[in-house]
């Protein structure tokens, strides 16, 4: 097997520099490597890569393989790859290869599901992310341009010239519903597995430990983190109209447009926002805050819960796509669209017998999940190999 690996699929998107999606291939690539599999690497030279994998190929002689300079077909074609995997199928033109054998992970149909909001535009902060934002979800860019080129995937797949996993039950059987002739094909699913980073660094200016609610990813509006910020707005403005002091904040990781936070909210001084954090750091973030709030409108399997739960903080969290079926019964649901929900939530994790509850519940389901995460990662190299 001449194994040919995806790496632009870690790199940066859209407007995120780190994404579920990326953090999933490079579990995949470090196990690739630690295996010991021989194979080579395409990325994309203008884009970050972590200087640990530039590394590791190096050490590791890994070819590296730019895609400014040889289309993936051509890479393909010049260096005998009759095997191509993916950690995140793009619809980018220039991935519709032909190889012998075509690997992917399908996280979901979150561009089928979602539905469209101005929002994003708001949190866009480039033009042409902005215009993108303008198109991307609407029934019509979903008719013309999303479903036919999921449409293609899945007839190749039916014909047996594509191989794909997912990462949880809920994608699964999304894919399934919006592709009906995939009904019958096995299409396993193990879990998305994830590094667990040691906590480290240091809590932003005016932030205590345990004094601080917790948001990431907030740059991209599918997250949903402005409902979220909304709903703690009007807690500091509840707890502040009965004269009753409160002295938390609300912490928003991957902020980078703040204007599109800080012209709806209030209480500006309440909230600390951050633009991207390294991994420890933000560990570090998890680990130290009172709560994690996980607003998002759709996840394939959605780490930041997890990585909550393993300190043992509460979570609360949109009940939607896979969130329940990865979280259990260790969290608080919401309905993501209601800022008064989220809020009634945040209202029962200040209550001390909700509160330690909740934080008794999330280490052991975090054991739960951690476990099969290690177990599904080894299927899933096997699954790449054909083993």
């Amino acid at each position: 097997m001449n194994l040919l690996f995806n790496l632009v699929a870690v790199q940066p998107i859209h407007s995120a520099k780190f994404h579920g999606g990326g953090s999933y291939g490079e579990v995949i690539f470090w196990a690739l490597v630690k295996r010991g599999v021989q194979f080579s690497c395409a990325y994309d030279s203008r884009k970050y890569l972590d200087p640990m994998i530039l590394d590791a190929c190096k050490t590791q002689n890994i070819p590296l393989f730019d895609i400014n300079e040889k289309t993936p077909q051509q890479i393909i074609d010049e260096n005998q790859i009759d095997s191509f995997y993916t950690p995140l199928y793009s619809l980018e033109k220039k991935w519709d290869i032909n190889v012998k054998d075509f690997v992917f992970t399908w996280h979901g149909v979150r561009a089928l599901e979602m539905q469209y909001s101005w929002a994003g535009v708001g949190f866009a902060k480039k033009l042409g992310q902005k215009f993108e934002a303008l198109v991307r979800y609407r029934e019509s860019w979903k008719k013309y341009f999303y479903k036919p080129k999921y449409q293609a995937l899945a007839a190749r797949m039916a014909e047996g010239k594509a191989r794909t996993i997912t990462v949880s039950e809920h994608s699964r059987a999304s894919i399934k519903s919006f592709f009906p002739e995939l009904l019958d094909l096995e299409i396993p699913v193990f879990y998305s597995p994830m590094t667990a980073y040691e906590p480290e660094g240091f809590l932003p200016p005016g932030v205590a430990a345990k004094k601080y609610f917790l948001l990431t990813s907030g740059a991209r509006w599918e997250k949903n983190n402005l409902r979220a910020a909304k709903a703690f707005d009007e807690l500091v403005g509840m707890y502040e109209s009965q004269g009753k002091p409160f002295d938390f904040k609300m912490v928003i990781t991957g902020a980078a447009n703040t204007r599109a936070y800080l012209r709806h909210l209030k209480h500006k001084d309440r909230f600390v926002l951050l633009g991207y954090v390294e991994n420890r750091e933000l560990e570090f973030l998890h680990q130290n805050a009172y709560a994690f709030v996980f607003p998002s409108l759709n996840e394939g399997f959605g780490y930041p819960p997890v990585q909550s739960m393993r300190y043992g903080v509460p979570v609360a969290a949109s009940g939607t796509t896979s969130i329940p079926e990865v979280c259990g019964d260790a969290v608080l649901y919401f309905d993501p669209y209601s800022v008064s929900e989220i809020k009634n939530r945040l209202v029962q994790l200040l209550d001390s017998k909700i509160y330690d509850e909740y934080a008794a519940r999330a280490p052991k389901r975090y054991a739960q999940v951690h476990a099969r995460q290690n177990e599904d990662l080894e299927h899933t190299i096997d699954f790449i190999l054909k083993r």
